[in-house]
């Protein structure tokens, strides 16, 4: 069995200092914003914020996007673990492919939410490293979700999922990369 081959260009060359401080300050802010809603709300607990339209909601997501498949914590943490390595190649073997901001904020949502999926939260106290709650209905395992948005009930979902400044990150910078991505260029280049 043999390996792929590692991209050409040096990793920093693609990968920039800077670009991995603005990773590390997303993650931060994204667990630091996860632990402040964990301290002071209860599991699924609803504040509103403006009306009904937009509620600070604690919820744990244990599945996939948008809350699929939930309790499968596990194999949700394999598949984040895979995205994560996947795009760091992809973007380091095609550095030119989209504006690195958009990479940049996709690095830092899925870093927070992979993160994430590592603790145990405990609502009212924090959280703790682990992988399963000692104490059902009052330790929870997931990512922890908050920001909730009213969403017109024809279109798909009564309320949009909840989610936080992670997803927020990847979303963002994903629309900034479909706008910045030249895909007929990289197509001639092949």
């Amino acid at each position: 069995m043999q390996f792929p081959e590692l991209p050409k260009k040096p990793f920093l060359s693609v990968y920039k200092p800077q670009y991995i401080v603005f990773v590390i300050v997303g993650l931060i802010l994204d667990l630091t914003s996860k632990y402040i809603i964990i301290k002071k709300m209860q599991a699924y607990e609803s504040i509103p914020v403006i009306g009904d339209f937009f509620r600070l909601s604690l919820t744990f997501n244990t599945g996939f996007v948008f809350g699929l498949f939930q309790n499968n914590a596990l194999p949700s943490l394999f598949a984040t673990s895979f995205a994560i390595i996947f795009l760091i190649f992809y973007r380091w073997s095609n550095s030119d492919l989209g504006n690195p901001w958009g990479w940049n904020l996709v690095m830092a949502g899925a870093f927070g939410n992979l993160s994430d999926k590592f603790f145990v939260k405990i609502p009212g106290e924090g959280f703790r490293f682990g992988f399963s709650p000692e104490r059902p209905g009052i330790e929870f395992i997931g990512v922890v979700d908050f920001l909730d948005f009213e969403w017109p009930d024809f279109l798909l979902f009564e309320r949009w999922p909840a989610f936080n400044v992670a997803d927020s990150c990847v979303s963002i910078g994903i629309v900034l990369l479909l706008i910045t991505m030249d895909w007929k260029e990289e197509a001639k280049k092949k």
